[in-house]
């Protein structure tokens, strides 16, 4: 596993023919622009994930709690 991927804050899981994308530390679904992010695409799903990865690991401070 790459480094980075160690430090990712979110990732996706399968719900039934959907996915979530979800905050690891917390277990709950990813919200973006005030939407939470499931019932996703698997390639939606994957999209997001690495968009919100990449601004948490450049310390977007709007990714902050």
């Amino acid at each position: 596993m790459p480094d980075e991927r160690k430090k990712d804050r979110f990732a996706l899981r399968a719900d039934g023919s959907a996915w979530t994308v979800y905050e690891v530390w917390s277990g709950n679904p990813a919200v973006f622009a005030g939407a939470p992010q499931t019932r996703l695409s698997e390639d939606d799903a994957r999209h997001m994930a690495g968009l919100l990865n990449t601004q948490s690991r450049r310390g977007d401070s709007s990714m902050r709690r």
